[in-house]
This record gives C-alpha cells, structure tokens and sequence, in this order.
C-alpha cells in the first residue's frame, strides 16, 4: 500500500548577531515522484506559504524536468524585498525570485508582495524560477551567458515570442551568441529554439551546460566543442534559420510551434 505524503516540521533556534532573542527556523520537507522539495522558512506566520509554494513547485516541477530529472528543489522564503536584492545582487534587484546555487531557489514572502497575489502570478515566478534552478544546477552553479539562461527559460516555460521579433534579432549586427550580457530577451529566445530544434534538440544543450560546469572559464570554446563549428559559423547558420523562419511566416506556409520541447536523451 502507498504510503501518504507527510510533512515534516523541523523547528530550530538560530542566534540572531549578539543579540539572546532567537529565530525559528521552520524546514517543510515534501516527498516528490521524482525527488524531494523542501521549503525553508523564519517566520511561523508563514507555514501556509510554504505548503502554498511546495505544491507549487511540485505542479510546475515537470518544466524543469524537461531539462534533466531534478530529484531535489529547494526553496527558502525570504521576508522582504530589500532582503531578496541583498542576496540576488544589484542585476536582480526587484526580483521577485533568484536563484542562489548554494541556497536554491529564492522566493519572496506572498505576505510581502503589494496586494494579495493571484495563483497565476506566483505560477508565472515559480515556472522561472524552476527552470533557471535546473539550467543553474546542470551547469555546476556557474554562471551562463545571459541569452542562453534567459532563452532556457522561456523556451521551458512556453513564453513565446512573435516572428516579427525574430526579425529584428537577425538584422542585428552584433555576434550575439558571443555575448555574455545581451540583455534583449529574444535572442534568448530564438537562439535556445534554434539549438533545440535545429542543432541537436535538448540533449547538446544538456552536454553544453555539463561542459560549462567542468570548464566554465572558457564558454565560447565549450560552444564549439558541443556543436562542431566555430561560434561565428553557428550563428551565421542559426540567422539564416531566423530569416526562413521569418520568410515562411510571412507566406502564410509555417507557424512558430509553442509548448514544452520534448525531452531528448
């Protein structure tokens, strides 16, 4: 007979500076299907947002799972937000989630957020925040150039973008792949679809953020390793890929396809 899912309250006093008052520290720990969640607290007053945000992450975990089994989150709520910008750093600042490679996924407090925040916005935090946890945990913790996280998560999380924008990447005339802080979310976008759907699907894109994890000083030669071709022949190829996809679009013969990649060994 299956046994039922149990939560487990661990209550632990933390000294707070030179300060003799304490602080509990509450652990909820969740057995996943696939693994396990545990969300980490301060404040006894939150124990319902902790149950709120484990389910959460248990519906949106298979997002993740699309990049690798993930067999363990974990989840700490933070109180407030000058607390969160603290931890994440000025580039994060405002966030409402972060993702910490020694802490997990960072989470701001609902109790904290302005006005009482509807399932459907904290979903939308959570699904980032769970795909950006599973690219930042492949990759060893190490940081990725900005178009490839950002472009990992929308492309996980189905936020898609109109072919009119992927017009606008191709006429660029920077060597955006070879860029590390290309703040423009479609290129994210469109290079992540093109490696998934063009170059190898999810499975070089795993190897490419494995590589990174042993060799993360050198992310323009891992590039090269995993798909063969310098990083200026791979991007001369994925905007030739931009302007057929734009071509077709426009002729009414394609479509840009939306939903979940399917998940490639």
């Amino acid at each position: 007979m299956r046994k039922p899912l149990r939560v487990r309250l661990l209550l632990s006093f933390v000294l707070a500076g030179l300060a003799s008052s304490l602080s509990a520290q509450v652990r909820v720990e969740i057995p996943a299907p696939s693994g396990s969640v545990n969300v980490t607290y301060t404040d006894p007053a939150e124990q319902g947002q902790a149950e709120r945000l484990r389910d959460l992450v248990l519906r949106v975990k298979p997002l993740a799972d699309q990049l690798y089994d993930v067999e363990h989150i974990e989840v700490v709520i933070v109180r407030s937000q000058r607390e969160l910008d603290l931890r994440l750093g000025p580039q994060r600042a405002g966030a409402l989630a972060g993702i910490s490679y020694v802490h997990g996924i960072l989470f701001l407090s609902p109790l904290s957020w302005e006005g009482n925040p509807t399932e459907e916005a904290l979903e939308h935090e959570m699904e980032q925040a769970v795909a950006r946890y599973a690219a930042n945990q492949l990759a060893g913790g190490h940081r990725l150039p900005a178009w490839l996280e950002e472009g990992l998560v929308s492309v996980l999380t189905r936020r898609s973008f109109p072919p009119t924008t992927a017009d606008l990447v191709e006429g660029r005339a920077a060597l955006l792949l070879a860029q590390s802080e290309e703040s423009d979310p479609a290129v994210g976008y469109w290079a992540v679809r093109y490696l998934a759907e063009a170059r190898g699907g999810l499975g070089l894109l795993r190897q490419l953020l494995r590589l990174v994890a042993q060799r993360p000083d050198n992310f323009l030669e891992n590039l090269r390793l995993v798909y063969g071709v310098p990083v200026g022949t791979l991007e001369r190829d994925w905007r030739a890929w931009l302007r057929q996809l734009v071509e077709e679009a426009g002729k009414g013969e394609g479509r840009v396809r939306e939903g979940p990649l399917i998940k490639q060994d």
